[in-house]
């Protein structure tokens, strides 16, 4: 046979393995927009298995809408051709931030079908945007340790003198009233100044490994019944066997008692708080997320990039405009990032992301390298992939359940309104 020859055999064996082993998300598109193949980056990327997604709309499939250009037989489908474009897609509750283009398989005049290319950006937006809201603490922190410390201090004096005049006061004095709103006007500013110090430094201990798991169900713990009161539902989807990270247990209590008593606040008629914790697979890391999504008004598009800055706040008197400072500068402290969106459902999406530690890589053992050497693919290499595919089928399974529970909620809603 000649080199020609060979060459035109394993033409069509060789470009399905370079499909296979693209390093990123691939769809096949017919020009109605349905997905005809997919490669394995697809599936990681989308949490979806081979077999549910063929045959369905590329626009379903990466939760675009189903009217415009990229609904079902859009204008982007019968071109087969799309340039270099940041699209924000969803799979159940998770949002994705996808860079993606198409180029048309076929006869340049009539293609038969197009390349969807796309890859997972949310790593470089998320970083991008928790990085700004780190540089604006850059001066503020120190400066807020001064302000706290100087108002502190003369507290105590305050506080002594006012009870002591108090005590010299005849027990029926209109004065009396006088002095006990001072005394509470002084706890205002000591809760103040409190916070002030949380945000400067944080109190984080020596972190240990441990599973965030444990975190929640604590923090959910404190917050069912005052949940029940303000008839929200609380509900709860924790990933199994999530990998341990280095943590502080209290500290990062805190942070996401914040996050809910925030999304507690945005639910003044009630609603459906969910926790959710899942393991994600980066380009360049592996990390353990944390998302608190809630059905509330949402945040205004025109401040949502303020609420992490330190005495932003919507509550006018009443609060202080620290407590995401705090849960930000914790979310650092742990070498994390933390992001929020608007949910396309109504509400918003608090999502915490903490870096799993690389595992040390040990040497290979004689046995491990004789199987290299035979060709074989060696036994570190199989348990890393059936942990993947683990993962994986895993992330599916919860992203499936999610849509199953969101429709359901849908259906239910539809029928209130109907009623």
């Amino acid at each position: 046979m000649t080199r020609a020859a060979l060459s035109k055999r394993l033409e069509p064996e060789l470009a399905h393995q370079c499909l296979q082993a693209f390093d990123a998300g691939l769809f096949v598109v017919d020009p109605d927009g349905e997905v005809v193949f997919l490669n394995p980056r697809a599936e990681e990327l989308l949490e979806l298995r081979a077999e549910e997604a063929l045959g369905r709309s590329a626009s379903e499939l990466l939760g675009l809408p189903s009217d415009g250009p990229f609904g079902p037989g859009g204008e982007i489908w019968r071109a087969c051709r799309l340039p270099p474009t940041q699209i924000l897609g969803q799979r159940g509750d998770k949002e994705l931030t996808l860079e993606c283009h198409m180029v048309p398989v076929g006869a340049e005049a009539r293609p038969g079908a197009g390349l969807l290319i796309f890859e997972d950006a949310s790593e470089s937006q998320e970083e991008r945007a928790f990085q700004r809201n780190i540089d604006r603490f850059s001066s503020i922190g120190n400066l807020s340790a001064i302000m706290a410390h100087e108002i502190r201090n003369p507290l105590t004096g305050i506080r002594t003198t006012i009870q002591y005049v108090e005590t010299k006061l005849p027990g029926d004095s209109p004065l009396r009233q006088d002095l006990d709103e001072a005394i509470k006007e002084l706890d205002r500013i000591e809760q103040f100044t409190t916070d002030l110090l949380q945000f400067a430094r944080p109190k984080i201990t020596a972190l240990e490994e441990g599973n965030i798991n444990d975190v929640v169900e604590r923090v959910l713990g404190h917050v069912a019944l005052r949940c029940e009161e303000r008839a929200v539902q609380l509900r709860k989807d924790l990933g199994a066997e999530l990998p341990p990270i280095p943590l502080d247990p209290d500290a990062l209590r805190q942070a996401l008692l914040n996050l809910i008593l925030n999304a507690l606040d945005a639910m003044p008629e009630g609603g459906t708080l969910r926790l959710t914790t899942s393991t994600r697979r980066y380009r360049s890391r592996r990390a353990v997320e944390v998302a608190v999504a809630d059905t509330g008004t949402g945040i205004p598009e025109e401040i949502i990039e303020k609420i992490f800055d330190p005495f932003f706040t919507t509550r006018g008197a009443g609060g202080t405009g620290l407590g995401l400072s705090i849960v930000l500068q914790i979310v650092k402290e742990h070498g994390g990032r933390i992001t929020v969106r608007n949910r396309a459902q109504g509400g918003a999406t608090f999502r915490i992301s903490f870096r799993v530690p690389e595992e040390p890589v040990a040497e290979d053992d004689e046995a491990e390298r004789e199987e290299r050497a035979k060709g074989g693919r060696g036994e570190r290499a199989e348990r890393n992939e059936k942990v993947e595919k683990a993962e994986r089928a895993e992330r599916v399974e919860r992203v499936e359940k999610t849509e199953k529970v969101e429709r359901a909620e849908k259906v239910e809603a539809d029928r209130g309104t109907a009623g």
